[in-house]
């Protein structure tokens, strides 16, 4: 019998430790909003992928996904190795991203939320020294993207993003703006003119028409 199931009645961890007792080889692949695979070597994970992300990075995309359907095939391989962990440490590292995403959470309540540099920061802000992967997110805010836009584009998870973020809106260099709305688009008025039929004079005259065949008296 395969090992399937949907995230809503099963967590992504039970699923590993399950895959882990039995020292599998195979891919778990996960239908969310994206599709993601973790492939397992005697139990071990040696690499993840999602649309956008690989590695552990993927692995932190897809452990924060409570939506979708997984299925572990056996005969799933790849000659990929980008990961090697034990599922203990996997876990733990899911733990710890609970627990951290929680406090994010009351900040940043959503993947969906737009973020704008502050044009004019407080004084102080520019004694700030900001890590590479920091930079790299600042350079791909614009006031209009969301967070979900913005982590492919740095090629990270989502909730890396959001705790790099969190980081960059607790400082004061980052703020929370409301999402644009789209442009409605007008649908152009056609004006529609009525002609009235004007009657020709020659029918207004007596004889004229078919009345005109009888001759008054």
């Amino acid at each position: 019998m395969a090992l399937q199931g949907n995230l809503e009645d099963f967590e992504l961890t039970d699923v590993f430790q399950l895959i882990q007792l039995g020292q599998k080889d195979g891919g778990l692949r996960i239908q969310a909003d994206e599709v993601g695979i973790v492939y397992f070597k005697g139990g071990m994970v040696i690499h993840a992928r999602t649309n956008t992300l690989q590695g552990e990075a993927a692995i932190d995309s897809i452990l924060s996904w409570k939506k979708g359907r997984f299925v572990f095939n056996p005969n799933e391989e790849t000659l990929d190795h980008t990961v090697d962990l034990p599922i203990q440490q996997v876990i733990l590292e899911a733990a710890r991203r609970i627990d951290e995403m929680n406090k994010i959470q009351k900040l940043i309540p959503s993947p969906d939320v737009v973020v704008k540099i502050v044009e004019v920061p407080a004084a102080g802000v520019e004694k700030i020294h900001l890590k590479p992967e920091e930079w790299k997110v600042l350079s791909f805010i614009d006031g209009t993207r969301t967070i979900k836009d913005i982590a492919p584009k740095v090629n990270i998870s989502e909730f890396e993003t959001s705790r790099i973020l969190y980081g960059l809106i607790s400082s004061g260099l980052v703020r929370i703006v409301p999402k644009p709305e789209k442009p409605k688009v007008e649908v152009p008025k056609f004006e529609v003119k009525v002609e009235k039929k004007v009657e020709k004079k020659e029918d207004k005259k007596e004889g004229g028409g078919l009345f005109g065949l009888f001759k008054k008296k």
